[in-house]
């Protein structure tokens, strides 16, 4: 820790000596940062957490601040763009995100947790990444790519982030720095240290509602986000936070009818059916291709007793898949509330031998 703090106090002591090209930012409150961390589901190794902390990300120039004078940072040879860049918190979380879908990172089955961080951008363009910590012993080594949306480009080129950050300072901002042959890759690394057990462990209700939480307090107009964490309270049962939620979702985003589905489908099973329905028929009519969206409307119409439209909701469904479990559900209790009896039983046995 001591020599983590020894090159963080070099930087500091920089910026109280006015170091004219030494161009980082102010204080920033941990718990802006652990937000951060919570709403991303990563863990930042200590030694950047601690520069992010006192700096807030920043860059040394190559030349004096005059030069750049009238350029703006669009321009090809603008400050960011001709340095080693490090991402302040805001401009991190949308790196991030950009990264999130660029990169598939070896599996299609990771969804929430995301491990790779980028922080720093090169005179080259080239992003520099970290690791979160999660699963990881000591802390994250620093890679390097020049195309963030090959992931065999990612070459480790420092063991830890203090030794990256030494690297800057002693050379004034402008390292040489070169993947060696044989270096690891991050692949290589992400599978050895055992990072991919947690990004496929599905998250439990309460991780969601933590996560969702705090991602809204970064970004409190995401609708999406309300939306999920609706979703895990009406799982935990807590059917009034999860309609308050469904309800912003609505108000920030009444365009998408999933978020309709989930209020009508919530108001189905502990309200009015009536209500229920008008959400449901809303949905279907800003996707009516969707077949959650028109399995759960034929669920209200079998509830409300109109069977005959009920049906026309499922067969359409079950037309276009034939194994379309909700709507198989749903088509079985229209039958035996017609009396079709056979036509019930028959997609009965079609939704165990589904589940065989």
């Amino acid at each position: 820790m001591t020599h983590i703090l020894s090159n963080i106090k070099k930087l500091e002591e920089k910026r109280r000596q006015g170091a004219p090209k030494y161009k980082f930012n102010g204080l920033l409150d941990k718990e802006i940062i652990e937000t951060f961390e919570k709403a991303h589901g990563v863990v930042f190794p200590e030694s950047y957490k601690k520069f992010m902390a006192g700096f807030n990300g920043g860059m040394i120039l190559e030349y004096e601040e005059s030069y750049y004078t009238d350029m703006t940072d669009w321009e090809p040879d603008g400050p960011k763009w001709s340095s080693y860049y490090f991402h302040t918190l805001d401009e991190l979380s949308n790196e991030y995100s950009d990264l999130k879908y660029e990169c598939k990172l070896i599996s299609n089955e990771v969804k929430d947790f995301f491990p790779i961080i980028p922080i720093c951008s090169t005179p080259k363009q080239e992003t520099i990444m970290l690791v979160s910590q999660k699963g990881l012993a000591k802390e994250s080594p620093v890679f390097i790519s020049p195309d963030i949306s090959d992931m065999s480009t990612y070459v480790q080129i420092f063991d830890n982030f203090d030794s990256f950050l030494a690297e800057i300072i002693e050379h004034n901002g402008f390292p040489d720095i070169k993947a060696k042959p044989g270096s690891q890759l991050l692949s290589m690394f992400i599978y050895e240290s055992g990072i991919l057990k947690e990004t496929l462990r599905e998250e439990t209700d309460d991780e969601i509602i933590e996560r969702t939480t705090a991602y809204l307090k970064l970004y409190p107009k995401r609708s999406w986000s309300y939306y999920e964490r609706g979703n895990a309270y009406k799982q935990l049962g807590k059917r009034k936070l999860a309609l308050a939620d469904f309800n912003k979702s609505i108000e920030l985003n009444d365009k998408e009818g999933l978020f309709y589905y989930c209020r009508g489908n919530l108001i189905l099973d502990y309200g009015s059916k009536r209500k229920a329905l008008i959400d449901l028929d809303i949905a279907v009519k800003l996707d009516p291709e969707n077949n959650l969206l028109l399995s759960g409307r034929a669920d209200a119409l079998q509830k409300l007793g109109k069977l005959d439209k009920a049906l026309c909701d499922c067969n359409k469904v079950l037309n276009e898949d034939g194994i379309y479990k909700l709507a198989l559900y749903v088509r079985e209790r229209v039958y035996r509330s017609m009396g079709k009896d056979e036509l019930a039983q028959a997609d009965s046995e079609l939704i165990d031998d589904i589940d065989r």
